[in-house]
């Protein structure tokens, strides 16, 4: 780092921020401006500028930097405590919202609290009002007064041959080669970095905001590659090789300043590792992998896009928006969860789905594979090409509609509140309004069971 660029901006930027008050989001603020500042100054100092000129073209190119000041000023004072007219405190603040304390009401990364939860309570274990005594939802089912609603378990009773069978087809229309030059990002290259595979059994990557690809690549290395708004060293990832797994990190994000980041981190064919991947706010898209033993992917606020996509065990968790997967192969267990958003599966195959929409619906065509789908809140709409075991199908709250390709299976279809239709060509041992069991062909060996809450049940 250039020292004469350092004093520079320290001292352009010591006159600009001396008659604002010393608060910690300012102090802030002015750390990220000599970070941002002193990157862009020793780019221009490479081309052959000097140090002066570098660091006043620098602020001349970002503009006004006392209406950045002002706003941060201007949020401070919206952040700062208030008290309502009948005098209850209420502090609005970075950690969340609080009315006298946190004991009327508690807004939170931890949930919502209102009375400290006893009236009603909102976190990770679930909801509940009145200390769960009149309604509770959770991992366990949804208990409304007397009423409870939970899952019966799941009896898997697999054939393997024929699941063998099931996987072989499956591979053949299976295809592997993705041109990775496709994706050229808008933003410019800033970074990228290499690792051998060699040695290497994991990957871990985590993002805090970014749009993040992984994609295939030849070769034997792992390729990063970031693409920002601005240049700077400190925004890059940071990266490290240790207990045989290759560890890549975002780096730091500014608070203030507006940051645009894209990355792409390309997986040559022949790694057979397990991949992680965290992004906390952006979208996750994974294409044309395979190969690959176990992936776990964790989104919390973005979209998760998974194509082309060959694994054994696959696990995705999305807090806040959509899942969609295209063409993708589980050899094992494929569980997908969307806490807030749908789940949509195109020419899906799993050994065994464990597939859960808390609040959105479920829709796929061309599955194939056993388990158990279920909405909490919203419809299931399925095609199912074919059956490697037995297959669950709920909803809590809205309809069923399965339409099944073979010919060959039972069947156990209820509606709690709404009606059941079966095929025509069904052999019942029960034909009621709302419960219909029985069969479809003359030896079926696997089950269908469709349930609904509060909805329709349809087989077709």
């Amino acid at each position: 780092m250039n020292e004469k660029i350092v004093e520079l901006v320290k001292k352009q930027l010591s006159e600009i921020f001396e008659d604002y008050p010393h608060t910690p989001d300012i102090h802030e603020l002015a750390e990220e401006l000599k970070s941002d500042l002193i990157a862009s100054a020793e780019d221009k100092l490479s081309e052959g500028k000097s140090p002066e000129n570098a660091v006043e073209e620098s602020f001349e190119e970002f503009g006004d930097i006392t209406d950045l000041i002002d706003e941060v000023m201007q949020d401070n004072n919206d952040d700062e405590q208030t008290d309502d007219e009948d005098g209850h405190r209420i502090d609005i603040n970075q950690s969340g919202i609080t009315v006298d304390g946190g004991d009327k009401l508690k807004i939170d990364k931890t949930g919502v609290f209102i009375n400290k939860g006893k009236s009603f309570k909102a976190d990770g274990d679930g909801v509940s009002i009145g200390d769960g005594r009149v309604f509770r939802a959770d991992e366990n089912g949804v208990k409304l007064g007397n009423m409870t609603i939970d899952g019966n378990g799941i009896n898997f009773d697999q054939n393997k041959n024929k699941v063998r069978d099931t996987f072989s087809k499956f591979d053949e229309q299976f295809d592997h080669h993705v041109d990775t030059e496709v994706y050229v990002e808008t933003l410019n290259l800033v970074n990228e970095e290499s690792f051998a595979i060699e040695d290497i059994e994991r990957l871990d990557i985590n993002y805090s905001y970014a749009v993040l690809r992984v994609l295939p690549t030849d070769g034997d290395k792992i390729i990063l590659r970031e693409y920002m708004s601005r240049n700077n060293p400190d925004y890059f990832a940071r990266t490290k090789v240790q207990d045989e797994t290759v560890k890549i990190a975002q780096g730091r994000f500014p608070k203030f300043l507006h940051l645009r980041v894209r990355t792409q981190v390309l997986i040559p064919h022949k790694f057979i590792g397990d991949l992680r991947v965290n992004n906390i706010a952006g979208n996750l898209h994974i294409n044309g992998i395979s190969g690959l033993g176990t992936v776990k992917a964790t989104i919390n606020s973005g979209n998760g896009y998974f194509n082309n996509f060959s694994v054994e065990n696959l696990s995705v968790r999305d807090q806040s928006g959509k899942v969609k997967l295209d063409n993708v192969k589980a050899e094992d267990a494929l569980e997908l969860s969307a806490h807030s958003g749908s789940i949509k599966i195109n020419n899906v195959l799993g050994r065994e789905f464990e597939v859960n929409a808390h609040s959105g619906s479920v829709r796929g065509v061309g599955l194939s594979g056993s388990g158990h789908i279920v909405s909490h809140s919203g419809a299931v709409v399925l095609s199912v090409n074919e059956l490697t075991g037995n297959l669950e199908v709920e909803s809590h709250s809205g309809a069923v509609k399965i339409t099944m390709l073979p010919k060959n299976y039972k069947f156990d279809l209820q509606a709690k509140s709404g009606i059941v239709k079966a095929p025509q060509d069904a052999i019942f041992d029960h034909d009621t309004l709302d419960f219909k069991d029985g069969q479809v062909g003359n030896d079926p060996i696997y089950t269908v069971k469709g349930k609904a809450s509060s909805g329709t049940v349809k087989l077709y």
